[in-house]
Parts: C-alpha cells; sequence; structure tokens
C-alpha cells in the first residue's frame, strides 16, 4: 500500500457522495463478444478522459492535480486497450504525454518531480513504456524508443538497491529525507519484478531475467511473500527492523504484480518453480479479492470498498490487477480457466455499476447493481482496465497480447547504452549523506535569504 494514501485518507474526500442523481441504464456487456466489450470500453473511457483534460495540473501534459503516477498508470491502462479494441482516439495525446513527462533525461525523473518521488511512482511510468514496447503502440519521431525509456526506469531503480538493511531490497521512498524512505513495500519492490521480467522477455536480454530472480529470492526471504502461508503477499516490512515485520493490508495489486512478473518468467523459462509460484499466488489472490459474498466471480478491493474508505489510489488497484491477471492467463495457459470467470463475471458487474449520471460514471463497487456514487478518473480506469482484461482473454485466444522483441538492444539516445542494468552508479553511503549535507545548506539558504529580504524593509 501507499503509506501516503494512508497519511491522507482525507483523499477519501475527493471521492463524491452524490444523492439521488439521475442515472442511465446500465452498460450491457456480452462477455464473449469482442464488439459488446469494445462498446463498454469507448463508453467507459469517454468520461475518464473528460476527467484527465479537466483536473491537469496548470494544464501540465501528463501531470495530475495531487498525484504524478496515476497519469502513467492511465496510459499503461489506455495502450493495452488500444492493443485489444483498435480504439486509437486517444493516441496521440497518450503519446506525447507519455514522453513529455519522460523529462529531460527521458527517465522519468525529472527535477520537476524528483525530490519526492518514490520508487512506485516512477516504477509505473516505467510499466507504461515497456506495455508500449509490447504491444507495438507507434514510437515517437526523433526520441527515443519506449523500451529505452522502460531500461531507464529499470537501470535507475536497479542501481537503488540498498543492502544496508535487511540484505537487499528497494526501499519505498528514494531520498533519505522522505518520511518512510527505510520501508520495502510490495508495489515497490514487486513492481520492478515484473518490469525486470518483462524487459527480460522483450529483449531477451539475461541480465534481466538474474534481477527479477533476484528480486523474488530477496522478496521470498522477508515477510513480503510467505509462501508457506498459503502465499500471503505482506503490503510492506521496515528495514528499522531489518525486515522482519510486516504491514498486512491487503491490497490486490501487490500479488498483481508478483503474480503476472511470475507468469512472464514461466513463459520465457518454462521453469517448474515459476509455474507453482503463478498458481499459488493466483489461488490467494482469487479466493481473497472475489468473495463469496458476492457470489466468488466479482473482484472487490475488499479491505475498504465496504466502508467507502478507498482513497484515489486504491480506488485504481483491482483494474490494474484485472489486466495482470489477463496477461497470467495469456502467457501461463494452465491459468487460464480458473481467471475467465472471475474476470467475466466483473465484467457484467461493471455494466450495472457503470449508470452514474448522464455519463456512464463508473463507482468502486462492481458487486453492486446500481452506480454507487464514487466517481472520478480512477474508478473510470480501473472499470477500463476490467473490460480491457476481458478483451485481453479473447485476443489471446487466437493472438499473442505481449510480444517480443528480441533485437530490442536499441541504444538510449547516442551517449548511454542501457544494454545492462550496470550502466548507472549505485547509490552508496557517501550520496546519502551529501543529500543530507546539501539539503540542510539549502534550508539554510532560504532562511538566510529571507532574513536579508526583511532587513531590506
Amino acid at each position: 500500500m501507499r503509506w501516503g494514501s494512508v497519511l491522507s485518507l482525507g483523499g477519501a474526500a475527493l471521492v463524491v457522495l452524490l444523492q439521488g442523481q439521475l442515472v442511465l441504464s446500465d452498460i450491457p456487456i456480452e462477455v464473449t463478444s469482442t464488439d459488446s466489450l469494445k462498446s463498454a470500453g469507448k463508453a467507459i473511457a469517454a468520461p475518464m478522459w473528460t476527467f484527465y483534460e479537466q483536473n491537469q495540473t496548470e494544464g501540465i501534459p501528463g501531470k495530475l492535480t495531487g498525484t504524478w503516477y496515476v497519469a502513467g498508470a492511465m496510459f499503461m491502462t489506455l495502450i493495452q486497450y488500444w492493443q485489444v479494441s483498435g480504439d486509437n482516439q486517444y493516441n496521440s495525446v497518450v503519446s506525447h504525454d507519455l514522453m513529455f513527462q519522460a523529462g529531460r533525461n527521458y527517465d522519468y525523473f525529472d527535477s520537476n518531480y524528483s525530490q519526492w518521488l518514490g520508487n512506485d511512482d516512477q516504477m509505473f511510468w516505467g510499466l507504461a513504456a515497456i506495455t508500449a514496447s509490447e504491444t507495438g503502440f507507434p514510437e515517437v519521431s526523433g526520441k527515443p524508443t519506449w523500451t529505452s525509456l522502460a531500461r531507464a526506469v529499470a537501470t535507475m531503480q536497479i542501481n537503488r538497491w540498498n543492502t544496508e538493511q535487511c540484505d537487499g531490497g528497494i526501499t519505498w521512498q528514494i531520498h533519505p529525507w522522505q518520511a518512510g524512505y527505510t520501508l520495502r513495500n510490495s508495489i515497490s519492490n514487486g513492481g520492478l519484478f515484473l518490469l525486470s521480467a518483462r524487459l527480460g522477455r522483450f529483449t531477451t536480454n539475461q541480465t534481466y531475467f538474474e534481477w527479477a530472480e533476484q528480486i523474488w529470492d530477496w522478496s521470498a526471504d522477508t515477510p513480503l511473500i510467505q509462501a508457506e502461508k498459503n502465499w500471503y503477499v505482506a503490503d510492506s516490512t521496515s528495514g528499522d527492523n531489518n525486515c522482519i515485520d510486516s504491514g498486512d493490508m491487503q491490497w490486490s495489486y501487490n500479488y498483481g504484480v508478483y503474480l503476472a512478473g511470475s507468469a512472464v518468467m514461466y513463459n520465457a523459462t518454462g521453469d517448474q518453480k515459476w509455474l507453482n509460484r503463478t498458481t499459488g499466488l493466483m489461488g490467494r489472490l482469487l479466493q481473497h479479492f472475489f468473495p463469496q459474498e458476492y457470489g466468488g466471480n466479482i473482484f472487490s478491493e475488499v479491505a475498504c470498498e465496504k466502508l467507502h474508505t478507498c482513497d484515489r489510489n486504491m480506488l485504481n488497484f483491482k483494474g490494474w490487477t484485472s489486466m495482470w491477471l489477463a496477461m497470467t492467463a495469456s502467457m501461463v495457459a494452465e491459468t487460464r480457466d480458473a481467471i475467465l470467470p472471475k474476470l467475466q463475471g466483473s465484467a457484467v458487474a461493471i455494466g450495472k455499476q457503470c449508470d452514474g449520471e448522464t455519463e456512464n460514471l463508473c463507482g468502486s463497487r462492481w458487486y453492486q447493481d446500481t452506480w454507487d456514487g464514487i466517481k472520478g478518473l480512477e474508478v473510470q480506469m480501473c472499470a477500463l482496465g476490467g473490460i480491457t482484461s476481458n478483451l485481453m482473454m479473447l485476443s489471446s485466444t487466437s493472438a499473442k497480447t505481449i510480444r517480443t522483441n528480441p533485437n530490442g538492444r536499441e541504444q538510449f539516445l547516442d551517449t548511454y547504452s542501457d544494454d545492462t542494468p550496470d550502466a548507472l552508479p549505485a547509490i552508496s553511503t557517501g550520496d546519502r549523506v551529501g543529500s543530507w549535507i546539501l539539503t540542510i545548506l539549502w534550508g539554510a539558504g532560504i532562511v538566510a535569504a529571507a532574513w536579508w529580504l526583511i532587513k531590506q524593509k
């Protein structure tokens, strides 16, 4: 879980509960019909895009008010949706804004945001870039390839591997001065695991597979992945306690990243251990997040939905995880029969929930037959992810939805070769100490400047 979200459960105030509103009829969805699912996708994507246009910070492409990574995750969702639906009406803006936010160094770590980003924030943009590579999303002329951008994110994050505590892992926050810096969470480490596995499969670069193995092994040696406890995935563990404790809130996306990464690793290597890990994680995810209370085939973010305590981050989780479930089914045929009815049941439920106001607004509780009053970009994206996952399932019966590119070892611009994740130097203790000194000096400079200005009055 994103702890910044917990600290701001007031973010739930962004969730607007509306009473007595005029509602539309349901979106009729036939889960075995590609045309029906495409029609539903268009109806759901349209208000999501309106929310995006209305909530860009001062018109900055790809920067939503109050968050940075959510737009990256939205582009990831839209690219996957485009690939399986053929709906290209958003492509030109997605392409421009996704590249714009890569920043001056094309690594999704621009100085405009880098002082307060977490590893999970940057990671989602990396997942958007690798999704563009895998789906064949058009490249931008004169710019680095999508694969190069995904590599740059992986390279930076791999070089943040921190052995000062817990014998490894990447921290949730990037900078030592950020609250929660010593925390190691599943979405940061699992997200890098998924990104590494997909880069390995797409480029056939063995180094990425080796890092995926290392991240998994480290996660399984900590409380983050507890295979002996029915494949329980904890939310986080603390470096302050040498990673012997765990934050036990259950969130679907923590399972989703480790599940999809394991499926990709099995598809790429054929190693039985990855099949065992895939089926183990899948079983836990399908049992916990598709409660029998709602019939057993409707996805629910059970930790927050019933009480309406999901903040803007949590509202997204099951949409992304739905697509990672479909990816798992595409990568590992043995999982398809278990996953298909869950995604289909959720799609039918989405059609009933997305009848809010006059614009097919979707809520958060898919198990509820009428709109639950929650609206915004996040719940629209979540529903679009649920529809997209079903289109992916139909596509995977006749064609691969995730392609490979063994020749994907292109250079990053003209000077930066990222053929291996060793291109950037690791962050050392000296670097961390230096960053603290610079922070102190920077703060002292501001105080001095303020004093000088006062003296001039």
